[in-house]
């Protein structure tokens, strides 16, 4: 008997097609960019929040969120208060969106954050909350004229101070009233990371820089000093200082030997050189008092002065490695006797390290300085300010710090 091979083989590769067919899975993948309704937020987080611990109840300014929800696909319109998103950037899908909250200050605070897609349109209540303006002061109150200086602050772009045309919602100007002097300038840098002023060549000293704007809550106004020189309390370091000692006159220079940062218009005191650990450098020097409301109200006053570094020789940063309640620095003050001790300088923790050569505004509340002690209340009587310089770690410094422009100010102007 002949055996068709051929039909054989047919009917085996038809036998498991057909096998092949009926063991098919599906694999199909939801649809998750469309909508079956409108849209629904169910909870919203932090986008670090990846293990959903923490729900949001508002959020803040430039946060990116994770929406979760039902229908937020093909997003049309995201909108915080009266701010709208740039859905552009917005990665969404029927179950979850990605949304960061713009970085804008709005016009109407209701609150509300509105979603909409090709399906519909739903609110939530969702608060953001609105930074104010922070103007802590000039990084370098004692810049001279025509120089660019620093505002140490936040938000000021939000306000409009980026804004150099004349219908501005943000204004800067400088006064001093007893010169009649008054000109409105514009921040010459204003970022988010940066903010600046070029102070005006014909600026005279003991001038008032005042900045206002407008925000939700109303119209507010930040009033900073800049060249306070009437109330420098050494002035050059000439003249009869009742020095304690040789070793701080050597401290004095001008800003013309080797090394010095510009001067100010003053001299300086530059501390330089090796010192030993643990170490006792002191010195005082004194003026005729003359802040007799800072003897009555210390609590409003401030002792200032302006410090630099150089680069190679930044302020020591020690952390808890020194000596039991040490602070980092090595540098101490007292003014006038009488108090609990001297008053330890920790610039670290002020945020100046190293100044790179460049001057940086220091302000100590006057009661730290004190420490309980009194200041004179009558004409004619001489104050002393100590200064010291100690290395309290078990190592010697190699130091290269220089002190300059002391005076008494007011806290706010």
């Amino acid at each position: 008997m002949k055996i068709n091979i051929k039909n054989i083989s047919l009917s085996a590769m038809a036998i498991l097609a057909f096998a092949s067919c009926s063991d098919v899975v599906d694999y199909s993948v939801p649809d998750r960019t469309s909508n079956s309704g409108a849209p629904a937020i169910s909870q919203i987080y932090d986008v670090q929040d990846t293990g959903y611990v923490a729900p949001l109840n508002g959020g803040v300014l430039n946060q990116m969120i994770h929406i979760k929800g039902q229908n937020l696909a093909n997003a049309k319109k995201i909108r915080f208060n009266d701010v709208d998103v740039d859905v552009r950037q917005v990665y969404a899908t029927t179950d979850e969106a990605w949304v960061k909250i713009p970085r804008v200050i709005p016009g109407v605070q209701n609150d509300i954050l509105l979603y909409e897609t090709d399906k519909g349109t739903t609110e939530i209540n969702f608060p953001v909350s609105i930074p104010s303006v922070e103007i802590e002061g000039l990084k370098n109150e004692f810049a001279l004229q025509g120089n660019q200086v620093q505002i140490t602050s936040d938000y000021m772009d939000l306000y409009g101070f980026n804004d150099t045309t004349e219908t501005s919602p943000a204004k800067v100007y400088i006064e001093n009233v007893d010169a009649g002097y008054r000109k409105e300038i514009h921040c010459d840098s204003c970022s988010e990371k940066f903010t600046s002023i070029v102070i005006p060549e014909d600026c005279p000293d003991n001038s008032l820089i005042h900045f206002s704007w407008h925000e939700i809550s109303g119209d507010k106004t930040v009033t900073l000093p800049y060249r306070m020189t009437d109330q420098l309390m050494f002035g050059d370091f000439n003249g009869d200082l009742g020095w304690w000692n040789d070793w701080g006159k050597g401290l004095v220079t001008d800003g013309t030997k080797s090394g010095d940062p510009e001067s100010l218009g003053f001299g300086f005191l530059r501390v330089k050189g090796t010192y030993d650990a643990w170490s006792w450098n002191s010195t005082g020097f004194g003026c005729n008092w003359k802040w007799f409301d800072a003897s009555a109200h210390p609590e409003n006053y401030v002792l200032k002065f302006e410090v630099a570094t150089n680069s190679s020789n930044p302020f020591n940063n020690y952390g808890d490695n020194g000596a039991s309640g040490s602070k980092n620095g090595g540098y101490n003050f007292t003014l006038q006797a009488g108090g609990e001790g001297r008053c330890q300088f920790d610039p670290v923790s002020m945020g100046i390290n190293n100044t790179y050569g460049k001057w940086v505004t220091v302000s100590i509340p006057l009661t730290d300085v004190l420490k309980g002690g009194s200041l004179p209340t009558a004409e004619n009587q001489f104050v002393a300010l100590e200064f010291v310089m100690q290395p309290n770690t078990a190592d010697a410094w190699n130091v290269d710090h220089c002190f300059g422009q002391f005076r008494i100010e007011l806290k706010k102007y």
